[in-house]
């Protein structure tokens, strides 16, 4: 706990390996941990569906598959969960080389991926997959888990029981999102060995809009509304988790990549003729001149491929010319 504190102020003052400079920490209770970490354990800590920890000596539990021969354990975790107490530890296997992923991508052996408001994900090959809705489908199950625990004495018997109801339910629709996430990366990853996605900013797309006032001095609607629904399915997608660990991750031990393309620009071209079409956030068909018409997002997962494999868009950019003008004629 000691070590978890003093990393925390390092990465307020000093920031990480990469110089990102955390939050500054704010007390936690010793109830507010849940994890105990061993970063020395022996190696023959585990004998018939026994573990043996330091200071905590010899604990039963349930073993669920066998561990591999050859391998030495280096590290225990023990993690508390809605149900149940599990043990997290890491094996070495000294014989296994490091892996160097090395593929050229082309035309045949990429695909490119757009993750937007109507699809989880688009692929450049025409096919997509809808957003999922765990967290939706089970919101009234969980409002009314919720509202009956709120009518319970604090501290009551009853309502430390409801309180285990509810993260029992979180945590199933966590699984059941997760568990779809690596399908999901399975199928991706059955169609190429190189995948292009936007290298996505999940936080900003969340961001709160600006409030518009009028002349009068009253506040105008500014969509924020609708938005509050769009940062729910974004959260309920868990399209942040999916496009940084896990795609990656699952790609890494298949033996191959993970590229991601810089987005500017890849929803308002053609991806055919690669001219620039304009459209607002609510338009989700793309129509071209030259006669394109199809699905926003469809149109974009295209555009990423074809800029993962070096062609560049002509993006307009305000000169500061410009600038200086409006700024001049504000001030006049």
């Amino acid at each position: 706990m000691v070590k978890r504190v003093d990393l925390a102020f390092s990465r307020y003052i000093k920031g990480d390996k990469n110089g990102k400079r955390s939050g500054k920490p704010r007390f936690k209770g010793k109830n507010r941990y849940r994890t105990i970490g061993f970063p020395s354990i022996k190696p023959d800590c585990v004998n018939n569906n026994h573990i043996t920890f330091p200071k905590l000596g010899n604990i039963k539990f349930i073993q669920h598959r066998p561990l591999p021969d050859g391998l030495t354990i280096k590290r225990a975790l023990i993690t508390q969960k809605a149900d149940g107490l599990y043990v997290t530890l890491t094996l070495e296997d000294k014989s296994v080389p490091s892996l160097t992923v090395d593929i050229q991508p082309t035309e045949e052996n990429s695909l490119g991926i757009d993750s937007g408001l109507e699809f989880f994900v688009a692929c450049s090959d025409l096919t997509a997959v809808k957003l999922p809705k765990f967290y939706r489908q089970s919101e009234d199950k969980l409002a009314k888990l919720q509202s009956k625990r709120d009518r319970r004495k604090l501290g009551s018997k009853a309502r430390r029981k409801l309180n285990q109801k509810v993260a029992k339910l979180h945590q199933k629709i966590a699984r059941q999102r997760k568990q779809w996430h690596y399908e999901i990366a399975n199928q991706l990853l059955d169609k190429a060995d190189v995948l292009f996605v936007e290298d996505l900013k999940v936080s900003n797309m969340s961001r709160r809009n600006q409030p518009k006032q009028g002349e009068n001095g009253t506040f105008l609607p500014n969509g924020q509304s609708a938005k509050s629904g769009l940062n729910k399915s974004f959260a309920d997608a868990g399209i942040s988790g999916f496009l940084s660990e896990i795609l990656p991750g699952k790609a890494e031990k298949a033996g191959k990549k993970v590229v991601k393309v810089n987005p500017k620009g890849t929803s308002q071209h053609c991806a055919i003729c690669l001219n620039r079409v304009p459209k607002e956030l609510s338009d989700r068909w793309h129509s071209c001149a030259c006669g394109a018409s199809m699905s926003r997002d469809i149109n974009s997962a295209i555009l990423i491929k074809k800029v993962g494999l070096g062609v560049r868009l002509t993006i307009k950019r305000k000169s500061s010319d410009n600038k200086k003008r409006r700024s001049q004629r504000s001030v006049a």
